[in-house]
């Protein structure tokens, strides 16, 4: 057989094309999207993340916030992004207590995405004005059954937020009923629990823990199944009387369902090596959170089981999704 010019170029393309697809993966910027306003402890987890990848890819990854309906939209953003490693995403806790909220999306929260790596662990912090007559998550509940026509007031980041959601579940277990006060942020429901206007907020605890520092607040009980490294005298929920009781916040990092598996197991190779620097855990537990890394397929697993969870609880409380 006669080979031409042409015919010889042909083949070598076919040749080389995949290896050179695979072996540039990143030649460009990496963008790292999440669903929360710059300045909160997402958006400084984002970039911690964001240097120290782009260290180890040796590629630049730029932070891009995306707020709004419970970090949903972010979570269509990256849904509808290329599978191409180039748009990934940092969730947390509340995506999964907004998949359970929301009636419809434009997307499917889980089967839409995939997953990367766990980056951490954080507490939700259940805390109160220092000088609420109740030190403890026990007694505040013992308070509530004594007043059952005047149920205390709590505030969280807003409706359908993971912190909302654990405290309806912490009520149902309890036999009590708490009027739920929703606010734009954690930062607001600070401020009117300094004020006295609502009697306790859960959030994660950086929104709180200078407010502590100072006195003007009590933490009550932390979500985690432990106590929290950065705050050991802090309580659990399981130990006020919720044997086994755990409802953490966490982070993690996805890309789109179609993301292919070499560069998933690249950015999951990147976080873990990343999340072992001793200054990057640092970081983090200065965030409130503790570094703590999975399997790709767990991610989604956390996710799914979260979704189910807060699907119960929302049905239990009958409380309208959107």
């Amino acid at each position: 057989m006669t080979l031409n010019r042409r015919t010889v170029v042909a083949g070598l393309a076919a040749t080389l094309l995949p290896f050179r697809a695979e072996a540039a993966w990143p030649d460009k910027t990496i963008t790292l999207l999440h669903g929360f306003a710059p300045g909160g402890g997402t958006d400084a987890t984002s970039r911690v993340l964001a240097e120290g990848l782009a260290k180890i890819l040796g590629q630049t990854v730029v932070v891009e916030t995306k707020p709004g309906a419970g970090t949903t939209l972010a979570g269509a953003q990256l849904a509808r992004s290329a599978p191409d490693g180039y748009t990934i995403s940092l969730i947390t806790a509340t995506y999964g207590a907004s998949s359970a909220f929301y009636k419809t999306l434009s997307y499917k929260p889980v089967d839409d995405l995939k997953g990367i790596c766990q980056v951490s662990e954080a507490p939700y912090m259940f805390s109160c004005n220092a000088d609420a007559p109740f030190k403890t998550l026990a007694e505040l509940i013992a308070a509530a059954k004594k007043q059952p026509d005047k149920p205390f007031t709590y505030g969280t980041p807003g409706v359908g937020s993971g912190p909302h959601l654990i405290v309806e579940q912490v009520a149902q277990l309890a036999g009590v009923k708490f009027q739920h006060i929703p606010f734009r942020g954690g930062a607001q429901a600070v401020v009117e629990v300094l004020a006295g206007r609502v009697d306790f907020m859960v959030d994660p605890p950086i929104s709180m823990i200078e407010q502590i520092k100072a006195g003007k607040f009590r933490a009550l009980a932390v979500t985690t199944a432990q106590r929290f490294a950065s705050f050991p005298d802090i309580p659990t929920v399981a130990e006020a009387g919720f044997p086994n009781y755990a409802a953490p916040g966490w982070y993690a990092l996805v890309g789109p369902a179609a993301l292919p598996d070499d560069i998933v197991a690249r950015l999951h190779a990147a976080t873990t090596t990343l999340l072992k620097d001793e200054a990057v855990k640092e970081r983090l537990l200065a965030l409130g959170s503790q570094a703590k890394t999975s399997q790709p397929k767990e991610v989604i697993d956390l996710l799914a089981s979260d979704v189910k969870r807060w699907s119960e609880v929302l049905d239990k409380a009958k409380i309208e999704r959107i």
